[in-house]
């Protein structure tokens, strides 16, 4: 098995890849990470040029063109926010900057939600009210997504696990032993991956520190760890932080009409409920 890591978008990128020659392996794990550098510079909310600081700095009623890359991207996270019933938005940039404390940016005492006009077939963006869109976990979805893309059709690797900070997962194929690739989700908890993606989100780190779209607010309590299961790491990645505010009702409703599946752990000692 060869192992290849690069840190990219502000956390580790990991790569597995079994069955081929090492340097054959490492040429396909390093044009994934080249490709993900340049999909940084285009999503990246800190890089000056990128479609989403040009959309940033835009003025009210400003139209900015996007690249291919960021349309895709956007259309996503709206597509996700759609799934939430609207729990998490891109378009609460300011929120998410001042709960992190970030100071790249002046944001105003009241954060402010953004709104924006969105023509993916024209590749174009409206701003109709002031504020900021940060893709945050979605851009590392889908750099994961266009990394899986690249070694399946381009490099033709057939056994690969790619797993970008631990929240953005997808395997494919299977490990040196000819099993299929594993992931834990808890100490006593282990589930086979076969080509498909995993998104994860948790408190164990940060605490309770996820936004509600729909408030504004850090709800009080929020599940210990929660987890969605999917065929697009990008949506997978967005689900799972949703659920992080979701009722299991609300959670089953969006699995059963999203062919979605996922899975929630209350408490570290609780057990994990599948849905």
């Amino acid at each position: 098995m060869h192992s290849f890591d690069r840190d990219l978008m502000n956390t580790s990128l990991n790569i597995l890849i079994s069955g081929t020659e090492q340097n054959y392996a490492k040429s396909a794990a390093f044009d994934c990470f080249a490709e993900i550098e340049a999909l940084e510079q285009i999503l990246s909310l800190y890089r000056y040029g990128s479609d989403v600081s040009c959309v940033n700095a835009s003025e009210v009623g400003t139209i900015t063109p996007l690249t291919d890359i960021g349309t895709e991207c956007i259309n996503l996270a709206f597509v996700a926010s759609a799934m939430s019933k609207g729990a998490i938005d891109i378009c609460m940039g300011e929120y998410f900057l001042k709960a992190k404390g970030d100071t790249t940016y002046i944001i105003p005492e009241t954060p402010r939600k953004g709104k924006f006009e969105f023509d993916p077939q024209h590749f174009l963006i409206k701003k109709i009210e002031e504020g900021k869109i940060d893709l945050g976990s979605i851009g590392k979805g889908y750099a994961v997504d266009c990394a899986v893309k690249k070694l399946k059709e381009v490099w033709e690797i057939e056994n690969a696990f790619i797993s970008f900070g631990g929240s953005s997962i997808y395997a494919f194929g299977k490990n040196d032993d000819g099993k299929p690739w594993q992931i834990n989700l808890s100490d006593k908890m282990q589930i086979d991956v076969k080509d498909f993606a995993v998104g994860a989100s948790g408190t164990s780190v940060l605490g309770n520190h996820i936004i509600d779209a729909r408030t504004g607010k850090i709800p009080e309590s929020q599940p210990f760890r929660t987890w969605c299961f999917c065929g697009n790491t990008a949506i997978a990645d967005a689900m799972a932080t949703a659920f992080m505010l979701l009722t299991e009702d609300e959670i089953r409703e969006i699995c059963q009409a999203e062919n979605l599946n996922a899975a929630i752990q209350n408490t570290p000692d609780s057990d994990i409920l599948f849905i």
